[in-house]
């Protein structure tokens, strides 16, 4: 029994770890120095991501929660078509289009996986890893319930760059962290979070 508690025990600590560590966080921010211009008050939201529903998504959450703050944003994928280019000249001509005073540009920097054990022996199969990843599970030399399993832990860096119409100069730059993301959704509605923050935080947006 005092066997039988003590992995159950350490099971609920990795698993509580685990879901503490699903959250994103800003690694680095920088802002312009000379930048003086007013809050931006009209954004074009970009998430150059390589599969068109995960663009589509983290866009249409990115727009929600800037219009939270009070931000009027639209999403490239609901004013461009897929097939599209995202390049200056496109930017540009959805820039007169929408009438945005800046345009916030996503994409991913990179995927890093690890290999740990897992304690508690056992593994979910089925989770949706961001961007398609799927991990490699290994079971480690045993049997019964002696034996552990090896799961990926992942980690996604993206970069968010704010750029200013007028001068088509960057403003701001953020690069953040999510550790093992268990779906896209859940990546994105936590870098979201911290990225507005930080714009916030920078007063570049109310």
């Amino acid at each position: 029994m005092q066997l039988y508690l003590g992995r159950s025990a350490v099971a609920l600590i990795t698993c509580l770890f685990l879901v503490s560590c699903a959250s994103s966080k800003v690694t680095s921010t920088w802002t312009d120095p000379k930048y003086r211009g007013s809050q931006y008050s009209n954004l074009l939201v970009i998430g150059a991501a390589e599969k068109e529903n995960i663009r589509r998504s983290f866009e249409k959450k990115f727009v929600e929660k800037l219009e939270a703050a009070g931000v009027k944003a639209v999403g490239s994928s609901s004013v461009m078509s897929k097939d599209e280019k995202i390049d200056k000249e496109t930017i540009l001509a959805v820039v007169e289009k929408t009438g945005a005073d800046g345009v916030l540009l996503t994409h991913l920097v990179s995927v890093k996986d690890k290999e740990v054990p897992s304690p508690s022996g056992t593994y979910q199969s089925g989770a949706n890893y961001p961007y398609g990843l799927t991990p490699e599970i290994f079971s480690a030399p045993g049997s019964g319930s002696d034996s552990q399993y090896y799961s990926t832990r992942v980690k996604v860096r993206l970069e968010t760059n704010l750029y200013d119409v007028k001068t088509e100069q960057k403003v701001w730059s953020a690069r953040s962290t999510t550790l093992n993301p268990k779906s896209d959704t859940a990546l994105i509605d936590s870098v979201i979070e911290v990225l507005v923050k930080d714009l916030k935080k920078n007063r570049l947006i109310p």
